[in-house]
């Protein structure tokens, strides 16, 4: 979620209220997304990532896992 609301503040969407009018998903909706009461409709996490241009999977988990870094062949002897 931090992300997605990184990505309505770059386009000036500072409350929820802001996001509801951009995107057209009430703003009840948006607070329980929010609060993790309500699980989002295929239609709802297209509209949010077409709008403020986040991967879905951003959308999906709380916290996606970062790749692990690379080891170079060196160090792993």
């Amino acid at each position: 979620m931090t992300t997605l609301l990184a990505s309505a503040g770059e386009l000036g969407d500072r409350t929820v209220a802001d996001m509801a009018q951009r995107t057209g998903i009430s703003r009840s909706t948006l607070h329980r997304l929010a609060a993790g009461t309500k699980q989002p409709s295929l239609t709802t996490l297209w509209t949010l990532r077409d709008t403020y241009h986040v991967g879905l999977d951003t959308l999906v988990y709380r916290d996606p896992t970062p790749p692990p870094p690379s080891v170079p062949p060196s160090a792993a002897r």
